[in-house]
């Protein structure tokens, strides 16, 4: 007997078992050999990274370890603390515990896990496997169920960034490199920490900016109005000049949302790989990357850019600026993540007149802030996810959604946009002033562009540069090992560079 709710008995085979709340939580007969056949089963030695929910008194990780790779990692899942203990004083389990390839997660801490660890570090190749100790499954079920939507949401978030490697890298690259002209942009990190306890509302363009647009008609001078790209000709239409607009998305398409559309007053805040003519739309900015190449080359020569977090979507950029800058209230507008009310857009934006069925577009329900159901997709379902993360990560800002529509439901306060610009934006702010004082022009050094052409004529590896560049214009053919299309690839890059020298160089 150790507790109430935990009773120590020996098994048939002498081995000690666990009663967890009256529940046999291993064998009666032979719990080391049932982990030997529970696991037999398993492809554990193929396995990189292995998630075991439920510890017990280790026989399940001692039946694992023997067939682990040298190189996998096991992270084992235990909610009860106490009986996690209690398999400490099993000498049996001495070896688990000195395994540098094991890591254990205890109580509370599990539910926050993979928001902490997002499966950084690992590889686009890397195989996952998740193990699930029957007992434990039974007794904590709801927790078990939370922490597998959670993993499977960073695998979600993972498979996307290769899509974005596969679909986008080469564009990043050669837009990021036909941009070089703009590598004198203020460095975005410049913003940082300089509007601290400044109310800021960023501005998207879903559906429901249509209920309330107006109202930021008379809010410029008492709030930091961020719009993103697709929300800033609703904006302009409504007669509302916004202090900034944000850029991300390297296409040509994109770009169409702020071409020559800008007025002379906005910063634009940009991804330094977004199109040519997207920057070119404005006179001042402030560039930020992605920690892609060539970020890390240009950074060695001294004109870097500051990163941004950037989860397919704009308004992740945004939200990651906003928590930077240290604004407080964070205000949002627009920000449906949903088909309100059937609709894909805001009015006014480049896609006002394109037909759209909700029915097609939106093949997932959920429920809006009203409780009504309104259709959405999974893409937007992550970025609202995204959001909910970011939120919960700065609990000392108050984060207002005022967007009167949309699934953005937990974690903040709803509020009309009125009411939120009532109650947040009360004293005068020379928003306009405080991003002159930021800007900072930097001056690009034409020879980190020597450099990089000299590397990929010469094949060099005896810097980054070489890996970095196939890593994220070449991700599909590395990982297949295509070696013909990789050499294809070091050919178009030094083209792409050498158009980018300027001329006499």
């Amino acid at each position: 007997m150790v507790s109430e709710d935990l009773f120590i008995i020996p098994a048939r085979s002498g081995q000690p078992t666990v009663e967890v709340g009256g529940r046999p939580y291993h064998s009666p007969y032979d719990p080391e050999r049932e982990a030997q056949k529970f696991c037999a089963a398993l492809r554990i030695e193929q396995a990189d990274v292995i998630f075991l929910f439920g510890w017990g008194l280790g026989y399940c990780g001692r039946a694992l370890l023997p067939r682990l790779s040298h190189k996998a990692r096991l992270v084992i899942f235990e909610p009860n603390t106490a009986l996690f203990e209690l398999s400490r004083g099993q000498d049996l389990n001495k070896a688990v515990f000195e395994d540098p390839r094991c890591e254990y997660v205890l109580g509370e801490r599990i539910s926050r896990y993979f928001d902490e660890w997002a499966l950084q570090g690992c590889q686009e190749t890397d195989r996952f496997l998740w193990i699930e100790w029957p007992a434990a499954a039974v007794l904590h079920g709801d927790l078990l169920h939370s922490l597998k939507n959670s993993f499977k949401a960073r695998l979600r978030d993972k498979a996307a960034n290769l899509l974005t490697h596969f679909q986008r890298g080469s564009l990043y690259f050669e837009n990021a490199l036909a941009n070089f002209q703009y590598q004198s942009s203020a460095d975005a990190g410049r913003l940082f920490g300089r509007f601290k306890n400044i109310p800021l509302v960023i501005v998207s363009a879903g559906p429901s900016l249509d209920l309330n647009i107006h109202q930021l008609r008379a809010a410029g001078d008492r709030c930091f109005i961020l719009a993103v790209d697709t929300a800033l000709r609703p904006l302009l239409a409504a007669g509302v000049t916004p202090h900034a607009v944000m850029v991300a998305d390297p296409s040509e398409l994109n770009a169409r949302h702020v071409a020559g559309v800008v007025p002379p007053s906005v910063y634009m805040i940009a991804e330094q790989a977004v199109q040519p003519v997207a920057l070119e739309a404005a006179s001042r900015r402030f560039l930020f990357g992605l920690g892609l190449f060539p970020d890390p080359l240009f950074t060695k020569y001294g004109f870097g850019k500051s990163t941004l977090e950037v989860w397919g979507s704009v308004a992740t950029a945004a939200l990651d600026l906003a928590c930077r800058m240290q604004a407080n209230p964070i205000i949002f507008a627009g920000q449906d993540f949903a088909f309100s009310w059937g609709r894909e857009y805001a009015n006014h934006t480049i896609f006002h007149d394109n037909p759209f069925s909700a029915a097609l577009g939106g093949p997932i329900e959920e429920k809006d802030i009203w409780g009504n159901p309104v259709r959405t997709r999974e893409n937007l379902i992550a970025y609202r996810d995204y959001f909910l993360r970011k939120i919960v990560s700065h609990r000392h800002i108050r984060f207002i959604n005022a967007s009167e529509g949309g699934i953005l439901r937990e974690s903040v306060e709803i509020l009309s946009l009125e009411d939120a610009l009532n109650q947040a934006c009360k004293g005068k702010i020379d928003v306009s002033a405080k991003l002159d004082e930021c800007h900072k022009l930097q001056k690009p050094v034409v020879h980190a562009l020597e450099h990089f052409l000299r590397v990929l004529q010469e094949r060099s590896r005896t810097c980054a540069c070489l890996v970095s560049f196939l890593e994220l214009t070449a991700k599909q053919e590395l990982l297949q090992g295509q070696s013909a299309a990789i050499e294809d690839k070091i050919r178009w890059g030094i083209e792409r560079t050498r158009a980018a020298l300027p001329s006499g160089h």
